[in-house]
């Protein structure tokens, strides 16, 4: 059984990466992993964890999206 916001908001792989990696720094929500994204992007971890297919610009986009379909409450379990 899918979650209504599956068909609404369905993060791209580099957007599901960059967000199992702000849960592994704390973010529980969509909003506090998209607060998290300058520090990702001025951080070591961008070629880590988006690999070369990925951008932040792209991960933002999407993030953004999400949050304007979804909100920023829904929590990274359910996206991930």
């Amino acid at each position: 059984m899918s979650d209504a916001w599956d068909e609404e908001f369905s993060p791209a792989a580099g957007t599901r990466s960059f967000l199992a990696w702000a849960q592994r720094m704390g973010a529980s929500e969509l909003g506090e992993a998209y607060d998290m994204l300058e520090q990702f992007e001025i951080g070591n971890d961008v070629p880590e964890v988006l690999g070369d297919d990925d951008t932040v610009d792209a991960v933002r986009e999407d993030l953004e999206f999400g949050i304007a379909t979804v909100g920023p409450g829904v929590e990274l379990t359910a996206l991930l």
